[in-house]
Order: structure tokens, then sequence, then C-alpha cells
């Protein structure tokens, strides 16, 4: 029986999900991360996952990876020395950037460092007209002259953008070329491959990052890829991208900065996934692990994507699915400032050395160890009582470092420290939500991650949303999304069009050249054709703005009434994001747009065997509650004896091998008919 793989490797731990494609049978688990050795813990993962599952290496047609490595690197600044060469009186573009300040208070803000330092951006005498005309071409001589300070430099990667590439690549194609023979070893990547869009500063960012990803990305495909092949002969790899479809090796290779948030797209097209089987078209999947937490917004059955994201600062400009990610997670630290005050993160604990409750040299309190504390989390039962954790090290933590200070109980401390954490992430579902145009009293929480489910009712209640959905397998969910993501490329063309240049036949030749592009890719890659879809968008703005929104587009040949109902969306669109429209002003559209998907078939959701009444508890024990002021007797279930039909009311605890589900006093809680808990969280 052929057997699909999906990996996440996280900061804490890697997950694996397992899917026998003939029967739908799903197992999953996880194993701890490695930072210095990542390919290592794919392997682990790939040889515990299959043990669990009773498969053989000789049936895995398919291993779909997510991975953070790029991610990483930008966050942590641990990228390669890389160079830029780009249109002569143009090299500050980079440094320059927007005349946008974080905080508009703050007079003495220090400016994000560009990637690439002032001596390694280097000129070249071209120019390309905004129309597309060659004015001047580069020479070949001076480009090889390059050779020298890009070596001197010690650069690994070049970047190479210029003025107006986007409208005709010519010049950037050509100086590409010459620089990959003139300094073979060394990654080039050009503008034109990885964005080919207006806006030089944002184009120069993206490819900047991508050539600064390119080694690091080489480097770990070459170690996993022969050690995968040795494991898996007949699998397929492919690796996750940040706009929720998947790409090959070859392509990851040549364009990491696709991957920039690999990992949480899984989540994101996992939460996606649930809604389509179980009805909910308007979801909020909040992915909550060891380091942080992710939070993507599902609306009308579809993701919201995003073409202006950004890490660390510093501008993406490639599709992507709009992820909001906070330094809120289990391991995140809890720590007193100079006056005293509480804090929870960004900084975390991770898997090593981990929460003080870890032992393996962590001594700081975590959100992690507070639970503990609170009796929310069992000790001999942590990961499935695969890890032993040890509560009286979480105490003392939590004792010494905030208890004792500030003059509180124990269970006082590691409560406020839960409650930091809450209102951290609180805010976090309001700007995904509510501050959006999306009234959260019409959202689906999806709580998933290992801790996801712990805090999902509290956060559910705190900021108006009815319902929490724990998925059957949440600490693994993004695993889960993985090995169901679809083939994706991304087109578009940049092409500016003026109040009544809007018009059908100037639409509909410009996405008939893109449906093109689409159907041709996707041909490339064996996808037929009754498993292609194309999702059309174009960017558009009222004459004056600086930014664009993203309005979609419809199938089919364009007309003139096509293009009014265009501009006529394009205002609803923006009076629900920004609170105002101006259907008198004139509109213009900047760029066309063009997802080409090839559908993978995901499996049917498998039903549960149903039970009426209440759940049977497996025991009781003490847990902490704020509402109760206090500790209170709470029931104790396991997940997995759990029928379809079960009902539970709070407060109750759910324990399973990869996460463990709190429901809070005054709460109820249902098991639907393919396993998942529906927890209504109460106004």
């Amino acid at each position: 029986m052929a057997v699909r793989l999906g990996i996440d490797i996280g900061g804490t731990f890697t997950d694996i999900t397992v899917l026998e494609e003939g029967s739908g049978r799903i197992v999953a688990t996880k194993v701890p991360s490695r930072h210095d050795d990542p390919g290592g813990a794919l392997i682990d993962a790939v040889e515990r996952g299959l043990a669990l599952a009773g498969a053989d290496t000789g049936e895995v047609s398919m291993l779909v990876h997510g991975t953070t490595i790029v991610t990483n690197a930008v966050l942590e600044r641990k990228l390669p020395a890389t160079a830029l060469v780009t249109t002569e009186g143009f090299r500050d573009v980079l440094e320059i950037g927007r005349h946008f300040r974080a905080d508009m208070y703050d007079l003495q803000q220090d400016k994000v460092e560009p990637v690439v330092p002032r001596e390694r951006r280097l000129c070249v005498a071209e120019r390309m007209s905004a129309a597309g005309e060659v004015l001047v071409e580069p020479d070949h001589g001076a480009v090889v002259a390059l050779r020298e300070p890009i070596r001197d430099g010690g650069a690994r990667a070049v970047a190479v953008c210029f003025l107006n590439a986007f409208v005709n690549p010519a010049n950037e194609a050509l100086v590409r070329d010459w620089l990959r023979q003139a300094v073979p070893g060394v990654h080039v990547a050009a503008s034109h491959e990885v964005c080919r869009e207006i806006r030089e500063f944002e184009r120069m960012s993206t490819v900047v990052l991508n050539a600064a990803a390119m080694p690091l990305v080489t480097a770990y495909l070459e170690d996993i890829a022969p050690r995968v092949r040795a494991l898996l002969p007949h699998a397929a790899v492919l690796l996750m991208q940040s706009n929720g479809g998947s790409l090959t090796v070859g392509a990851a290779r040549d364009y990491p900065v696709r991957m920039i948030t690999s990992g949480p797209a899984g989540g994101a097209l996992a939460v996606q996934r649930l809604g389509a089987a179980t009805g909910r078209s308007n979801l909020l999947g909040v992915d909550m692990g060891g380091t942080s937490t992710d939070i993507s917004l599902i609306h009308g059955g579809e993701l919201r994507m995003s073409t202006e994201g950004g890490i660390a600062g510093l501008p993406v400009k490639v599709p992507m699915i709009e992820i909001n990610t906070i330094g809120a997670g289990a391991g995140s630290i809890a720590w007193l400032d100079e006056r005293g005050g509480l804090h929870v993160g960004p900084h975390s604990a991770g898997a090593d050395p981990g929460p003080a409750a870890y032992r393996r040299g962590g001594t700081r309190p975590t959100v992690t160890d507070a639970n503990l504390v609170l009796g929310r989390l069992h000790p001999d039962r942590f990961v499935g009582g695969e890890m032993r954790v040890d509560l009286g090290a979480a105490r003392a933590a939590i004792a010494d470092a905030v208890a004792a200070p500030l003059t509180m109980s124990l269970e006082q401390a590691a409560a406020g420290i839960v409650r930091i954490a809450n209102a951290n992430m609180e805010r976090a579902l309001r700007v995904s939500s509510a501050e959006k145009g999306y009234d959260p009293r019409d959202l689906a929480l999806v709580a998933f991650g290992g801790a996801g489910p712990m805090h999902a009712a509290a956060l559910a209640k705190a900021v108006g949303i009815p319902t929490v959905l724990v998925p059957e397998r949440p600490g693994v969910f993004s695993a889960v999304g993985l090995m169901m993501s679809d083939i994706r490329h991304d087109y578009v063309r940049t092409r500016l069009l003026r109040r009544a240049e809007i018009a059908g036949d100037a639409l509909d030749a410009l996405f008939r050249g893109l449906d093109g592009e689409a159907h041709a890719a996707l041909q490339r890659d064996g996808v037929g054709a009754d498993a292609r879809r194309l999702q059309r968008s174009a960017d558009m703005r009222y004459v004056g703005q600086a930014y664009e929104v993203n309005v979609p587009v419809p199938a089919g040949a364009l007309d003139d009434r096509a293009a009014a109902a265009l501009i006529a969306a394009f205002h609803n669109l923006h009076q629900q994001l920004y609170a105002h429209h101006h259907p008198d002003k004139p509109v213009e559209l900047v760029s066309g747009r063009v997802a080409a998907i090839g559908v993978m078939a995901p499996p049917e959701p498998r039903r549960r065997p149903a039970a009426a009444g209440a759940a049977v508890r497996k025991e009781r024990r003490a847990a902490y509650f704020e509402e109760s002021a206090g500790a209170v007797t709470t029931d104790i279930y396991d997940r997995d004896a759990l029928s379809a039909g079960a009902r539970l009311a709070g407060p109750a605890i759910v324990e399973q091998a990869d996460s463990t589900t709190v429901i809070h006093p005054g709460q109820r809680a249902r098991v639907d008919a393919v396993g998942n808990l529906l927890i209504e969280v109460g106004s």
C-alpha cells in the first residue's frame, strides 16, 4: 500500500504524519528537534513514524517537508555573506527603503540593518526605461571585473537587481549569466526570476534574501537528499512553500525565499482542509508550539494571501499565506523587569535546554512549567508518557523567579504567567480578525500545535469567538497539512491600467497570457486538466495611493461588465479592510496575478464509532482555574477513548499523546462524527 509522509521541523519538536493512501488511516508522532542537525531529526521522525504505522520504507511514495531553516537564518541573522549588483546610482535603495517608522513617536529607534552592507553593494552602468526599452547595455568587461570585489568580500551569493527589470529583464539576465561564469561556485539570483513586480526596494529586498538563503538551503538539501534517498528509495521529495503549495527540491534550491513561512503554511492549509470537511467556511487557526504561535484566517473557505509580507522588518514580495507570528509558545520564558513587572516571552527555552521541568539545564520558568504547576499537565504523561518531566523543578523555578519576588503564592504566579501569555496571543487574534474587518462571533477557532488546545478555550472567550475546534491530532496538525498540499506556481505581471483603461479587452489579454503560463507549468508537472485550478486576482488602488488591495478576478473571458464588477469589488473590499471607500474616485490596476494549482486529492475523514451520552472519565485530579479562584476537582479524559457523540462538561482536561485540551468551568464540549472536539466557550 502506498504511503505518504508529512514532516514539520519545529523549534522544539519534529512532527511526522503517515498516511495510508488506500485506507485513509493516519498515524502521527513527534520526536525532539536537533538544532545542529535538522536532517537527523527528519530521519528520526521517518523511522519513528513508519515503525508506529507498521509500514515499510519501500512503500513511501511521497514526502512533503516543512522547514524553518530560512526563517531561523533570517531571524537570527545567520545568513552567508552576500553581494548585490544593481544599476549605477541605486546601490543605497536597499538601505534607504521606505519612509516608514515602526514607532512614529520614537526619535531614537534604530533602522533594520540591510542584509548586504554598503561595501558589498556593487554597481553596473546599465539602464532600462519604464517602457522596457534598453537605453544602456551592460559592458561585459565591467561585469567580469566585479569578481574581485565579490571574492574579496567573501560573498557566497550574489543578488542582481536592475531598475525596471520587471518590465524587460534582458540586461539583468545578461549580467546574471556573466557573473555565473565569472565567479563559479557562488550562487547568483536575479530579481526577475524571483519577483517580477513593480517597486525596486521590495524587489531588491526579496532577491537579496533569496540569494543569501541559497547556500544554506543548498547545503541542507545536499545533506538530507542522499539520506532520504537511501532510506526511502521510491519517494518523491517536495518542500512546502509559504503560499500553501509544494515545490521540488530543485526549485527549493533556486528559490528558497518561497519557503520563508514553510512550516506555518502547512498548518494554515490543514485548517482550510478541516473547514471544508466539516462545513465551516470561517475559521481562525491558532498554532501554538514550543517557540511561537502562528495565526491564520480562512474566510469564505479561502486562505488570506499576501504579497506584502516580511520577516524581521525585511520586505518579502512573494505570494504567501497571511500568517501572524508572535513570540509566544509553551517554552516562552517568564521574567521580571527592573520594576518588578512580569513578562512572558518573546525569548524561548526551546527544546534544549527547554523548560525547567525538562531537567536539561534550563532553570528559568516557562509557560509549560506554569501549566504543570496548575495541574493542567501530568508530569508522567508528557508527550504520551514518552518523556518524563519534573514537577518539582517547575515549582522551584516559578517560586524563585516570580512568586517570591512578587510575594504571591506559587499557583497565583503560575496563573499570572499563563494569563500574560494568553494576553499576548489575544492581541494577535484581534489583529488577525476584528482589525481586518472580520467579526470574531462569525468564526470558529481551530486550536492545534502541542500547546494550542491548552490555551484555546480561554483565548476564544476573551476575544468573543463562540466555538473552539480541536482536531483529532492537534499536536501534529501542521504535518497533516503538509501531506495534503497541492502543487502550486504563482505568476504576476505588472501592467498599470488607469480609469477607462480598466476595460474588458485589456483585462482579458492580461489574464489570458497569465493563464497560458499557468497551464504550461502544470502540464510540465504532469498535472492533468481535470486536476488543475487557476486562481486569478488583481492588485488595485485609488489613484495616488502607494499600496494596493488584492481583489479576486473571475475565471473565463472578461468583458466590460466584468471590468465594472471588478472595480465595484475593489471599493467594497477597501471599505471592509479600512472602514472607508470612495466610489467617486478613479481606480487603477497595478498587477494581474494567477495561481496555478495542481490539486492533490486529500484523504476522506474517517468517521468514529458513535456513542450517546456523557464521556467516561479515566480519573479526577485538582487543577487551578482563575474562574474558580483556586484549585478544583477536574475530570480527566483520554482522547483516544472518546467516541463520536460523547459529551463533556468543564472543568475538564482531555489528554492525548501529542497535546492536552483544557475545558474551563462552565464550558461544554462534544466529539463530532470525525473525531474533532468542539468546545462551546460561552459569551
